[in-house]
């Protein structure tokens, strides 16, 4: 840009010193040839020859016509070359006056403005600026005016004719007349938008690489809590099996909290190998009939003889609820939410399954009654990683459940949602067709939202 904006003011600067050149020409040769043509009729009027004098007078005359057509002609191919190259350039050309009116500009500036080259003319440059990025352009032209500065320049964002944006990197100069007067100013203007709008993303990327590397520093430190939370726990009751003199009910109680930690373990291996097939598109789907509720009825059975924390409830539709679906993959989902309805909901609350047929989805829910998702939150829910409370001494887990139940659900062309509010418990709803055609779970493209 620097280069070919030195080599368009040279070619100004040229066009003006050939300008002074020929003018100079000019006036020597007029002045030389009246100076001839008075010394000849001089001569004749002493002489007496009348016809002689009245040659050298239209001799004269012939030599100015001459000399006044011949600088007609310069100032004609002078306009054309400077109308060619102005309109010809490949960047935004014009000329401004002094209230930064533009007096002329080019084809390729229309372009960028979006509006016609003629309509372009009488208009003022801060018409295709916002109001604040206008205010800083007249503050510098203002000290280009004064000759505090020979030539400024900025990357700005212009509001085209047609409304929409646009970067224009622009450089102005000013042009003076051969007394030094103002005469106008020279400005180019280049598009940058893609320039801008490559930075933006590549800050956007950096941004999101060290979100990637928070959470992935912020998932280290969550598995490494969780699993070393449940081995010191199956260590410290192994030992004490080990070697204390226990009764038996004793042994029994810590060997099932021993059971528990271990199933804690191996459902977080689990998580982290479900996660690692899914992002590389490797889960394979079981297609077979499944029913629905006697699915959801089952586990609540499972649950009622296990836990006596909170109560279950069922609410089914009538009858067989079938679809086409992996039987495990579609527990897994129910289970994980059934599990995280427990986690956040206080001790003594009932937790309720659902489950309706709209037409051809069937859907199952299931409701809580904890402490709510806000709003703001929810968009985030079935990201890697994201808890509602990311205190792991207050909610056990690495917070990839959802990320998983929603990868699941969508391989059998369902999808899942929340219903929820601070306070108010949530509800998580699936809708997954009667009749299933197997997807791949493609390589994840939205990892990692916070």
């Amino acid at each position: 840009m620097t280069g070919q904006w030195r080599r368009w003011l040279s070619a100004v600067n040229a066009s003006r010193k050939n300008i002074l050149w020929r003018d100079g020409l000019i006036v020597g040769l007029i002045l030389g040839a009246a100076v001839a043509c008075v010394t000849a009729v001089v001569g004749a009027i002493r002489n007496h020859d009348v016809a002689f004098g009245l040659l050298c007078a239209l001799g004269f005359g012939l030599v100015l016509a001459s000399v006044v057509l011949l600088r007609m002609e310069m100032v004609a191919r002078l306009a054309a070359s400077r109308k060619t190259w102005f309109s010809s350039s490949p960047r935004g050309l014009a000329e401004l006056d002094v209230n930064l009116r533009i007096v002329e500009g080019n084809g390729r500036l229309a372009s960028l403005l979006a509006t016609g080259e003629h309509d372009l003319q009488g208009t003022l440059l801060t018409t295709y600026f916002p109001p604040d990025e206008a205010e800083g352009i007249v503050a510098q032209f203002k000290t280009l005016y004064s000759g505090a500065v020979n030539t400024i320049e900025s990357d700005s964002l212009g509001m085209r004719a047609d409304q929409t944006r646009i970067w224009l990197h622009w450089r102005a100069t000013t042009v003076r007349r051969p007394n030094g007067a103002f005469g106008y100013f020279v400005t180019t203007f280049e598009d940058t938008t893609q320039k801008h709008a490559a930075e933006a993303a590549a800050i956007a990327n950096l941004a999101e690489l060290e979100n990637l590397n928070h959470l992935k520093s912020e998932f280290t430190s969550l598995v490494s809590h969780e699993f070393r939370t449940a081995l010191t726990g199956i260590q410290g009751m192994s030992e004490l099996i080990l070697v204390g003199d226990m009764k038996a009910e004793d042994v029994h109680e810590y060997s099932g909290y021993i059971f528990k930690e271990a199933e804690r373990i191996n459902r977080l291996i689990t998580d982290m190998l479900d996660l690692d097939r899914l992002e590389a598109g490797k889960m394979k789907m079981t297609m077979a009939p499944v029913d629905l509720n006697s699915m959801i009825q089952d586990l609540v059975d499972r649950n009622i003889a296990v836990t006596t924390s909170h109560r279950f409830a069922t609410d089914l539709t009538p009858g067989e609820l079938v679809i086409t679906g992996d039987s495990d993959r579609l527990i897994q989902v129910l289970t994980n939410l059934v599990s995280n309805a427990a986690k956040y909901s206080p001790d003594g609350t009932e937790i309720l399954i659902s489950s309706h047929r709209y037409g051809d989805m069937a859907q199952f829910s299931v409701r809580d009654h904890g402490v709510g998702i806000p709003a703001d939150f929810a968009s985030h829910l079935f990201g890697r990683f994201e808890r509602y409370d990311k205190n792991p001494a207050k909610v056990i887990g690495t917070g990839l459940g959802l990320a998983i139940t929603r990868q699941i659900v969508e391989m059998h062309g369902g999808k899942i949602w929340v219903e929820s509010g601070t306070g108010d418990g949530s509800v998580f709803h699936v809708a997954i067709p009667a009749h299933i055609t197997p997807v791949v779970a493609p390589p994840a493209t939205d990892a990692m939202h916070v």
